[in-house]
């Protein structure tokens, strides 16, 4: 079989790639074949996390498929059907042929294209089966049927242990607060979100946190995961140190791997990961012809425009601002560079009834000096300057248009009079310093 456009996976970025695809050019749906190794077409893979794991009113597809998140019609299996766009779902792509220009799934069917877009995702980093990784009891999140898996267990769980303290083990360690499973936080570094945050800044979210019945265990290691003697399942979690934390579930949420999706692409140097692109999107390979072959979201490691740094962006606002750059490229409607502000943000204890909920978003560069200014209470703000310049921020519970402007303040690295920033009385004081 042949279809002029093969996209390879069916997260955020291949729905936000068709949608683009098809404002651009109506003609280019009936072109498209759409392969997903899940059951449900692309949906907004952040909400699963969130919003999804709450006790009351949660949200199901088809309410987040793609491309509701960013304001645009939701893709559900009937809007891709009416676009003349094949949607092949439970087809896992094992293999592409790069010279032959064909891709084939575990079930050996194979699909010839002109251009293919890798749009694969990341995998989740899994503990090792012989530390009880795989017992039953223990879950990761990476898809609709883990979280559809990890809800049922909240329901049925007394005591709950997170492994992990970054975006996914606070989301999730968030809804287990909320509904009275007093998380036990275990985490490698000294605070959470160590990967953005210094100390100054974890801190009031540690604190929100264990106001709430969750506890951290701080530069703690897991040893390994209890089994029950009866039944097998995850009991309990034994660290390094010999302290026993006993728990009927165990939620593992230590980051993402991008391997090389198939043989043939390139790869960037050193241990970044995923498949090595243009600025375009565009992959490279002995047998790829230029320009046919792209990859996009997670999987891509492309030059951030900023910096003229290699990077992996794994977050939805890149997946959805890259897909729709390659949809356009595809369509012929563009022929611009990507270029792109790194951005990152989380949601937790919005749940029905919450008395605060906690909304933070960082934009720019995680360079130099932080500086933080601002009581929690609810807004805090944190600056990173480097050589009297806002190359960053992050913005705790601000208004929309603050946002914005700080978005656009940090890329054009404003220069600012540190020391005022420094002895700002309020996060609002010092917001009004950069812009």
């Amino acid at each position: 079989m042949s279809r002029p456009i093969v996209v390879v996976g069916a997260g955020n970025a291949a729905g936000y790639l068709v949608r683009a695809l098809v404002a651009a050019d109506p003609a280019l749906g009936a072109k498209t074949l759409v392969l997903g190794a899940e059951d449900v077409a692309p949906y907004e893979r952040p909400a699963l996390t969130k919003a999804f794991l709450h006790e009351q009113t949660p949200p199901r597809l088809p309410g987040f498929h793609t491309c509701v998140g960013g304001g645009f019609d939701r893709q559900t299996p009937e809007w891709y059907a009416e676009s003349g766009v094949e949607l092949k779902l439970n087809s896992t792509v094992t293999s592409a042929d790069f010279k032959a220009k064909t891709v084939t799934t575990a079930g050996g069917e194979s699909f010839a294209y002109e251009t293919l877009v890798v749009a694969t995702g990341c995998g989740v980093i899994r503990l090792p089966e012989s530390i009880g990784g795989g017992l039953r009891g223990v879950h990761y999140v990476r898809n609709n049927s883990d979280a559809l898996a990890l809800t049922e267990a909240m329901s049925k769980a007394k005591k709950c242990v997170v492994i992990g303290g970054g975006y996914i083990g606070l989301e999730v360690a968030a809804s287990c607060a909320t509904r009275g499973l007093n998380p036990e936080i275990i985490m490698m570094e000294p605070h959470c979100m160590a990967r953005l945050w210094n100390g100054d800044i974890a801190k009031y979210y540690e604190a929100l946190y264990e106001a709430k019945g969750a506890r951290f265990h701080r530069e703690s290691k897991v040893k390994r995961i209890l089994a029950d003697d009866a039944t097998g399942a995850a009991r309990g979690v034994e660290l390094e140190s010999g302290v026993v934390i006993d728990c009927d579930l165990v939620v593992v949420g230590i980051g993402a791997t991008a391997p090389l999706p198939f043989a043939g692409l390139d790869a960037p140097e050193g241990r970044l990961g995923g498949v090595k692109v243009d600025s375009r999107f565009r992959a490279s390979g002995a047998d790829i012809a230029p320009g046919s072959v792209y990859a996009v979201g997670d999987i891509a490691a492309f030059p951030l425009k900023m910096t003229n740094e290699i990077v992996r962006m794994e977050h939805v606002k890149h997946a959805r601002d890259s897909a729709t750059l390659v949809g356009n490229l595809i369509a012929g409607k563009t022929d611009a560079e990507y270029d792109y502000t790194p951005f990152f943000y989380s949601r937790v204890f919005e749940h029905p009834g919450t008395e605060r909920a906690v909304s933070w978003v960082f934009h720019g560069l995680q360079r130099g000096e932080i500086i933080t200014v601002g009581d929690f209470n609810p807004k805090l703000a944190a600056f990173w300057v480097e050589n009297s310049k806002c190359v960053g921020v992050m913005l705790e519970s601000g208004a929309p248009e603050q946002n914005s402007a700080l978005a656009a303040a940090t890329r054009s690295g404003k220069s600012i009079d540190v020391d005022a920033l420094r002895a700002a009385a309020s996060a609002d004081d010092a917001i009004a310093l950069i812009l």
